[in-house]
């Protein structure tokens, strides 16, 4: 009984063969043979038309060819077989007849286009297999296939492969890693040199090509080898010393690679198989192997007794390759970290949850820093799981980047980040990477950052700094460069007074700088001493963090641009109705003038706007009253007087009560108290 879908196919396709001219004929109809069975229509098609090309497929001036439709059509793609196998050996074609239409069928079949869309897809094919354009110059090759079930033992191969000189290749892979369903290739060794002492695949590799479909058995197998000058005795010595390294309770896997991956028309990359040996096939041969003698070569008998009826078990392979894949996030601000070496100063919300991104952007190192251990209540916004709960934080964000990718080199110490710091060797260490992020949110450990780095013009890799507001439905951000004077502490005020001045940034100002602080923005996880937090989800946080780390790797990538950077965002719980307010806000700031105090020993850092009023003030000073008098003025700024840091941040001309002469500058009060400009700016003279 049809269904209602292949109702609708049967209708369609009567309709395409009433229009075809005699292109395309039905010859028989095989109804479901139950409820929820499949519809079969067998169709003749006039192939004679198509235009031929040396090396396509040889099409009769008229196919016959087998439509499959499941009741579930059109969500269902029909299937498309050959009534023959001949054409067994070409790309496209499995099982030796059915066809390949589709490369990626999720995103290319359309069920809106019914029957109709499926036959132009099978006129496309027939045509381009005529014309032997099935993988044309500039494509993806269609790669070999080798036919296994949904419970193969995946393989993995993670290093690029050796190049192999003709006739062929052989050798082995390390397996670093491996469990019930998966194993995992590392590097390959030559057979000429010492297997490893570890467990290994035996591989063989070949610079030309394999059938399309692989061998189902070894004897088959062994035949299309020794046409490609691969002998017997070559596989044998391999699979000896595979199961001589091969744990007792493993099962043995064997590589197989040939040069048929890549694009048409390009270079070929290794295609690589697999097949599993049983384990107690791998210690059969093991004990065969270490009980032989000269005059008794137990494990040649056994060889090749196994071999004439042994089936090959083939596995599921799924690339790693970096000459394979190309990574996913290729052309995201995310692939600026590939090859990196991070720092990260604490590894709570924001600093877990960066490890994580890293890893999955290809990080090679991450140095974690982070004194606190996994509390119950944290699961809640932070990257961990309860069997992590009292593990240092920095140790357990290791062990989830090796979850992500154990080829990581990831270094956690649970240490006083200000400490190190404080420390000469131990604060380079902590310097020594390709940019830090300080994820801790800590006020001492900014200013911790600042004193070690006052020494500017020291050179120091470019720092991030993260914090996110109270509800975690903000973020602040700050990029220090690599030369700059300033580094957090610093970025953290001109980010404040960049605020101060934006008609659009009040919300942030208030969030992160409020004026008349109370308790209940403090949330306390837990009684006692804990440290007050704030209150956000896993997804809060991913959110805010994720938009933070892609703004700082667009800034890190951008060739010779040396400024230092700012950068505030929101999360509205609404839709956003009104246009005065962005959610974003992004700043970027020239350095500072530099100047020492050489009685004190304070650094004065004089903003650009406030130097250009001073001299704007001097020339006009000059131009009314000459080059005698002194000129004078009010600085706006702010005093440091642990780190010794002066900031010049603005500058006015002198009030109207002032005296100038050529011996010095009497300041004039009146137009300073008048002024509301000290609610924001401490001032000096």
């Amino acid at each position: 009984m049809r269904s209602d879908g292949q109702n609708w196919a049967i209708e369609q396709f009567e309709d395409v063969v009433a229009r075809s001219n005699g292109a395309l004929e039905i010859v028989e109809i095989a109804e479901p043979a139950e409820s929820g069975g499949t519809l079969k229509i067998s169709v003749s098609v006039d192939c004679s038309g198509y235009p031929r090309a040396e090396g396509g497929a040889p099409l009769r001036p008229r196919e016959r060819l087998l439509i499959w439709v499941a009741p579930q059509f059109p969500l269902n793609i029909p299937l498309l077989r050959f009534a023959h196998s001949d054409y067994g050996g070409f790309a496209h074609v499995q099982w030796g007849c059915s066809i390949c239409l589709y490369q990626s069928p999720e995103t290319e079949w359309q069920p809106a286009d019914g029957m109709f869309g499926f036959v132009q897809r099978m006129h496309e094919w027939l045509r381009a297999a005529a014309a032997n354009q099935l993988d044309p110059v500039g494509f993806p090759l269609h790669p070999p296939v080798a036919y296994h079930d949904g419970k193969a033992l995946v393989v993995v191969p993670t290093v690029n492969t050796p190049t192999p000189d003709p006739p062929w290749w052989a050798g082995y892979a390390k397996i670093v890693r491996e469990n019930d369903v998966c194993v995992e290739l590392g590097e390959w060794t030559d057979y000429k040199s010492a297997a490893p002492e570890i467990h290994v695949a035996p591989a063989i590799l070949l610079p030309g090509d394999m059938p399309f479909e692989y061998p189902q058995t070894f004897a088959a197998l062994r035949a299309v080898l020794e046409v490609r000058h691969i002998s017997v005795e070559v596989i044998r010595l391999l699979f000896a010393i595979g199961a001589l390294r091969n744990p007792g309770n493993k099962p043995l896997v064997f590589v197989l690679g040939a040069a048929m991956r890549g694009v048409a028309g390009g270079e070929r990359c290794q295609h690589l198989a697999a097949w599993r040996i049983k384990a107690d096939d791998a210690l059969t041969l093991r004990e065969a192997v270490l009980a032989r003698t000269d005059n008794n070569p137990l494990d040649e008998e056994w060889f090749n007794k196994w071999s004439e009826k042994a089936s090959i078990d083939w596995c599921s392979v799924l690339e790693d390759r970096p000459e394979i894949v190309t990574p996913r996030d290729a052309g995201t601000p995310a692939a600026y970290w590939r090859d990196r070496h991070v720092s990260i100063l604490g590894c709570g919300a924001i600093g877990s949850t960066i490890a994580m991104f890293l890893a999955r952007a290809g990080v090679r190192k991450l140095t974690l820093y982070d004194k606190t251990v996994v509390k119950p209540g944290v699961l809640a916004r932070q990257i961990f799981d309860r069997h992590q709960v009292g593990y240092g934080k920095a140790h357990a964000t290791r062990t989830n980047v090796r979850y992500i990718d154990p080829r990581i080199e990831v270094v956690p110490l649970q240490k006083d980040i200000v400490g190190l710091l404080g420390d000469v060797e131990l604060g380079q260490e902590l310097l020594d990477a390709d940019v830090v992020i300080n994820a801790t949110a800590s006020v001492r450990v900014a200013a911790a950052l600042e004193q070690r780095l006052r020494g500017w013009p020291r050179s120091h890799p470019p720092i991030i700094s993260m914090a996110v507001g109270h509800r975690a439905d903000s973020g602040l951000m700050t990029l220090a460069r690599s030369r700059g004077p300033g580094v957090a502490q610093d970025l953290d005020r001109r980010l404040k007074l960049e605020f101060a001045n934006s008609p659009n940034a009040g919300t942030l100002l208030d969030e992160f700088w409020p004026i008349g602080t109370t308790g209940s923005r403090l949330f306390q996880p837990e009684p006692g001493c804990s440290d007050p937090t704030f209150v956000g989800s896993a997804a809060d946080i991913a959110i805010l963090t994720g938009r933070m780390l892609n703004v700082a790797s667009g800034w890190l990538s951008s060739d010779g641009d040396d400024r230092a950077c700012g950068f505030g965002m929101q999360i509205s719980s609404l839709p956003r109705t009104r246009g005065d307010t962005p959610p974003e806000l992004e700043y970027t700031w020239p350095d500072d003038d530099v100047l020492v105090d050489p009685r004190l020993g304070y650094q004065i850092r004089l903003a650009p706007a406030a130097k250009s009023a001073m001299l704007g003030w001097m020339r006009q000073s000059e131009r009314r009253w000459g080059a005698t008098p002194e000129t004078g003025g009010i600085l706006f700024g702010e005093i440091d007087r642990f780190l010794k840091l002066i900031w010049v941040t603005a500058a006015s001309g002198p009030p109207p009560d002032s005296k100038a002469s050529p011996t010095g500058v009497i300041c004039g009060t009146r137009a300073m108290l008048e002024s509301g400009v000290r609610a924001r700016y401490n001032w000096l003279e």
